[in-house]
């Protein structure tokens, strides 16, 4: 094939404001040496697309999510519409950081792929290469490089050997699995077998049960907890409260923020059971000595009790999760696994109060700031014809999973669901002040959370995750909605519970 870039053509497009840039790659006599170059061209920030031969441009989008981690089964079985489908392979380009999307074989698309293509890398910042076979014998349709150039595109046409200087291979770090992380003080792993006698006598027993270098390592890690828990009782966990330390409105006050502190700083985030369990003992230590007694019923978990003390929410979940749901669906499983509670309240979550990289999110603050924050509540928005709850206003014992001063922090790997849900709302042209969450047919007039219910349930259920707090209505062990909202949530899934102690007690401490 001639090469039609000109000389006249290259300086107009030299001279063309900054965009998105498109650039068709000659690759001559159909050099069977790309395959081995895309191959190495994969990596971080670079997406290789491989079209479906004789697709239509819903395909390619289908094609495109699937680059990306999709499972194909679950894209057809979603029967995603061609516009969505675009829109989430737009979203997942951006909360994935893509910079370059190659394309192979670029010359069997479909009529109209190359621009929804170009577009495509107009909203997401990236660069698309379009790998253009050219033969002698088969001659192939030119590019159409002169509509791309009046359209505003940034255009290049290059060869073979210019690609390969201009995106060389992807540097892969390679890590090892089994190494033991730096901050860990014993082995890698789980860490040491150690007793799970209850707090006051746990130093005793771990004592007797291992060995000295051993204990010590436990001991170092016992007495940072210690420190750490006395600091945050003393500056945030006992302080700011309208209601006499030990009463009932006071101990649930307390418990919502000692979820927030156990579940999102310290035994979440834990490295291994061990740390767990000794950042456990360490916590019930400093609240017994405060008052309180923060109950820890193992033997309601089955076998293995400190393994359910560790966030669910691992790495291996959210890469099924990506796997398995569309974008609000696999965002709201996340945030539904992390907090071990149902949607409730998911739908007040606000564009504006969710970060942009989905590290966190939050909830406006409630009430006033003179009223007690154990009677304050979240009015739904007056838009919403019809909602689950009666009364038609949340408590903020209600939604204590995300009722806080604080952003809920999501783990490092699961701050992508969100962010990918986060630009696809970003892109229906939702602002600050739109809800992250939105109901599927009627947004704007009615709740989201049932349609979130069953996105989360369908979505677990791909990944056969079966989560305890979230039955459909005739199930045998009924439905987190049922329960008081005191009863439910990440503390009661773990067998903690916090109970105040008697006055009498107390003035012995």
């Amino acid at each position: 094939m001639p090469d039609t870039t000109t000389a006249p053509d290259q300086g107009l497009n030299r001279y063309r404001a900054a965009g998105p840039r498109l650039v068709f790659v000659r690759n001559r006599d159909d050099d069977h040496r790309i395959v081995r170059r895309l191959a190495a061209v994969e990596g971080p920030s670079r997406l290789v697309v491989r079209p479906t031969p004789a697709g239509r441009t819903s395909d390619l989008a289908l094609d495109i999510l699937t680059a990306t981690g999709r499972s194909p089964a679950t894209l057809l079985a979603d029967r995603t519409p061609a516009p969505d489908a675009w829109r989430q392979a737009a979203a997942w380009l951006s909360a994935d950081q893509i910079r370059h999307v190659v394309i192979d074989r670029a010359h069997r698309l479909p009529d109209g792929a190359l621009e929804l293509l170009a577009e495509l890398g107009r909203r997401t910042g990236s660069t698309v290469w379009f790998i253009w076979p050219v033969t002698e014998n088969d001659r192939y349709v030119e590019p159409p490089m002169r509509e791309f150039r009046d359209a505003g595109y940034r255009f290049d046409a290059i060869d073979l050997i210019a690609f390969m200087r201009e995106l060389p291979p992807s540097p892969r770090a390679l890590t090892n699995g089994l190494r033991a992380d730096t901050k860990t003080p014993w082995a890698e792993g789980t860490g040491p077998d150690l007793p799970l006698q209850d707090f006051p006598v746990f130093l005793t027993h771990c004592r007797a049960k291992l060995p000295g270098n051993t204990f010590t390592a436990v001991t170092d890690v016992y007495e940072r907890e210690v420190h750490l828990a006395d600091q945050w009782l003393s500056r945030r966990g006992l302080t700011g409260h309208h209601s006499a330390p030990g009463s009932e409105r006071h101990t649930r006050a307390l418990g919502a923020r000692l979820t927030f502190y156990l579940r999102d700083h310290r035994i979440g985030p834990a490295p291994d059971q061990a740390h767990a369990l000794v950042r456990l003992r360490a916590v019930q230590v400093v609240l017994f000595l405060r008052g309180y007694l923060l109950r820890w019923q193992m033997e309601t978990l089955g076998t293995g009790p400190t393994t359910r003390l560790l966030s669910q929410l691992t790495p291996r979940i959210c890469d099924k999760l990506r796997t398995a749901g569309s974008p609000e669906a696999a965002a709201a499983s996340a945030l539904s696994i992390h907090l071990s509670h149902g949607p409730t309240g998911f739908g007040l979550i606000t564009c504006g109060n969710t970060a942009p990289d989905g590290s966190s999110v939050r909830l406006p603050h409630t009430g006033s700031q003179y009223e007690a924050e154990e009677t304050r509540y979240l009015r739904v928005p007056w838009k919403w014809s019809s909602h689950h709850h009666t009364p038609v206003e949340l408590t903020a014992l209600q939604v204590l999973h995300l009722q806080s001063d604080d952003p809920v922090p999501l783990p490092e790997h699961a701050a992508p669901l969100v962010a990918a849900h986060l630009a696809s709302r970003r892109s229906q042209g939702a602002t600050d002040t739109d809800p992250l969450f939105i109901h599927d047919k009627d947004p704007g007039r009615k709740s989201p959370e049932l349609h979130l219910r069953e996105a989360v349930m369908r979505t677990c259920h791909r990944i056969h995750f079966n989560p305890a707090w979230l039955h459909r209505s005739h199930c045998r062990h009924g439905d987190e909605t049922a329960h008081d909202a005191a009863a439910a949530g990440w503390m009661h899934y773990r067998g903690l519970d916090l109970i105040a102690l008697s006055n009498d007690i107390r003035s012995r401490l």
